[in-house]
């Protein structure tokens, strides 16, 4: 009927689980809660790395350039060149040096602003994993806060709230635990599209080409193909034509021949022809169909999982407590509901979940922690949630006038109020 969990005595320190906790402290852990943590500024310090490498060689390019410019006014010259003469090429030169002096210390600086932050997080996630006996209680209270406050923001910017998820990292002083700048970057690319607007969406494409290309994701496509299709329901074919040649065939040719010789027949077949045989194409919901393609590929590109870690516990915990009774109970106050999957407001999150399914598991009294039976020991559910052994409750819980002291609400209540729980 009801599911337990072992006892303390049984749990070794420092032992894990995968699902958070008092003892979760395991590697997977961290992998499976707090990969998001990680995985965004690892990826962000990978494309950075690329782009500062082809912007350090354009700028070395130049210089040689330069140089070369130089060297050619000056090679074979049997007598001093005039000041004058060289200046010009000097100065061009000159001005090459400064540019990459200046390309190579941006590069830098945000490299090594990625590299920190990771390194930040790992010091932080060590704080959070380490079992230290002598920390006061309250440092740990506040490091396990400091965690499900992270997880929270995290699905709220998956959500798409950005001024809460702000709010919430200002107020728990998670600055450069989150990465914000992404989700806002998401949020400006929805909003645009939403509005007809694929030039966002394309700049985010080329910044993220190469990992993109890597992955074989169609997003550029996809959003390149509104473009046309907008061209193409203005009958603006030699203006559609001349944005295929220049920007669709060169990221489909190889990759996706399908998407070019489906968007070269709306282009050659007349428009009525076309809304019938690539719906698709001229949809009225094209754009937004774009940008949910948009948001699902760009969680593939930075590998971030369908749910968020804040998602999948709340609904595991819920899921641990729901049985093929539960049911939406819209009588019972909610204060006085004794079953969280039975409230209303939680139920829509359960409707969908499996039940639980617990074998050879055993009901602990709250109190003593010792195993509950049901001979001397028989559980009972307080109003609180909590289940109390009939040991504990005749130890010096039971008061007068049929009453028995909930220590966990701290107040007396009735003897029936304590229902008795039955192994099946």
């Amino acid at each position: 009927m009801a599911s337990g969990e072992p006892s303390t005595s049984e749990v070794p320190p420092g032992a894990g689980t995968t699902v958070g906790g008092k003892h979760s402290k395991r590697k997977s852990d961290i992998m499976s809660l707090d990969y998001c943590t990680f995985r965004v500024p690892y990826n962000e310090l990978n494309v950075k790395f690329r782009n500062g490498q082809k912007d350090l060689d354009r700028a070395a390019a130049s210089v040689a350039r330069a140089a070369n410019l130089l060297t050619k006014k000056t090679a074979g010259a049997t007598e001093p060149q005039a000041k004058e003469a060289l200046q010009k090429n000097f100065e061009f030169l000159l001005k090459q040096v400064q540019e990459a002096r200046a390309a190579m210390q941006k590069v830098l600086k945000e490299e090594t602003e990625e590299a920190d932050k990771i390194i930040r997080r790992c010091h932080m996630l060590q704080q959070e994993q380490q079992v230290n006996e002598d920390r006061p209680k309250r440092i740990d209270r506040s490091l396990e806060k400091r965690k499900f406050a992270r997880h929270i923001c995290w699905h709220l910017l998956r959500c798409g709230m950005i001024v809460p998820a702000k709010k919430l990292v200002a107020e728990m002083k998670m600055e450069g635990l989150v990465d914000i700048s992404i989700f806002e970057k998401f949020y400006e690319i929805e909003q645009a599209l939403l509005d007809k607007d694929t030039k966002p969406c394309i700049e985010w494409c080329q910044y993220h080409r190469h990992r993109l290309r890597k992955i074989g994701s169609r997003i550029e496509v996809v959003a390149r193909q509104q473009d046309i299709a907008t061209l193409v329901e203005e009958q603006n074919i030699p203006e559609a034509l001349a944005y295929i040649k220049k920007y669709f065939v060169p990221i489909t040719k190889t990759q996706f021949p399908d998407d070019l010789k489906k968007i070269m027949g709306s282009v050659a077949m007349p428009l009525e022809i076309s809304r019938m045989r690539n719906k698709e194409l001229h949809a009225e919901n094209r754009y937004e169909a774009c940008y949910e393609f948009f948001i699902k590929e760009a969680y593939r590109l930075y590998q971030l999982p369908e749910h968020s870690a804040f998602s999948s516990i709340v609904q595991m915990g819920i899921a641990a407590q729901k049985t093929a009774m539960c049911e939406p109970d819209t009588k019972t106050p909610t204060n006085k509901q004794r079953c969280v999957v039975c409230r209303p407001d939680i139920w829509p999150l359960a409707e969908g979940l499996p039940n639980a399914r617990s074998d050879g598991n055993k009901i602990l009294c709250s109190l003593s922690n010792t195993v509950c039976n049901d001979e001397d020991n028989i559980p009972y559910l307080f109003p609180s949630g909590h289940v109390v052994g009939l040991r504990a409750i005749n130890a010096g819980l039971r008061r007068a006038n049929h009453k028995v002291y909930d220590p966990m609400h701290k107040q007396e209540i009735m003897e029936e109020e304590a229902l008795r729980m039955y192994f099946m």
